[in-house]
């Protein structure tokens, strides 16, 4: 069991795999805040990392140019997420950083989804991310990441990654 100082209680970890050969770690997490948790774990050749946080800024690369933002995010490609889903606006950002396990570099051009679903006794439906491929405004590309502005309330979720034929499933309380 691991330890994190920021909103984060506890992770257990746990292997699986699927007949279609793709590999899988199990993240059980406990948030308290609404402050910024991260979950790393390896599933098959990836670091994966998961980061929830506050709703960031998110700018074209044109937008960015054009009005020299100091803080937020830049998509590479994809779009923000604007509300009208049925879910509300965004209030949270949710992000997923994927670096080749044996390098501990970003991976090369990977196929990313990301899916979430409250657990609750009137379980919605999985929820699609839109995913954008962005950069944080300051930093290089060694913090190209995957996600966007998402709408999640307080409460407990699923939280389910696939980066090619790797994946991971997160229980997140927010």
């Amino acid at each position: 069991m691991k330890t994190y100082s920021v909103a984060l209680l506890a992770v257990a970890l746990m292997a699986g795999s699927t007949a279609a050969g793709a590999t899988g770690v199990a993240a059980r997490s406990q948030a308290t805040t609404l402050g910024t948790v991260t979950i790393p774990v390896i599933a098959s050749g990836y670091r994966i990392t998961l980061i929830f946080g506050p709703r960031e800024a998110m700018y074209t690369q044109a937008e960015a140019r054009r009005t020299h933002p100091k803080t937020g995010e830049i998509m590479l490609r994809g779009s923000m997420m604007m509300g009208g889903t049925g879910m509300g606006m965004p209030n949270r950002h949710l992000e997923v950083h994927v670096l080749d396990r044996r390098t501990m570099r970003p991976a090369s051009n990977p196929m990313v989804s990301i899916t979430y679903q409250a657990l609750s006794p009137m379980m919605m439906r999985p929820v699609s991310v839109p995913v954008a491929v962005m950069v944080g405004l300051s930093m290089d590309m060694s913090d190209i990441h995957y996600g966007n502005n998402v709408s999640m309330a307080g409460g407990t979720y699923r939280v389910s990654v696939h980066v090619n034929r790797a994946y991971a499933t997160y229980t997140v309380r927010l």
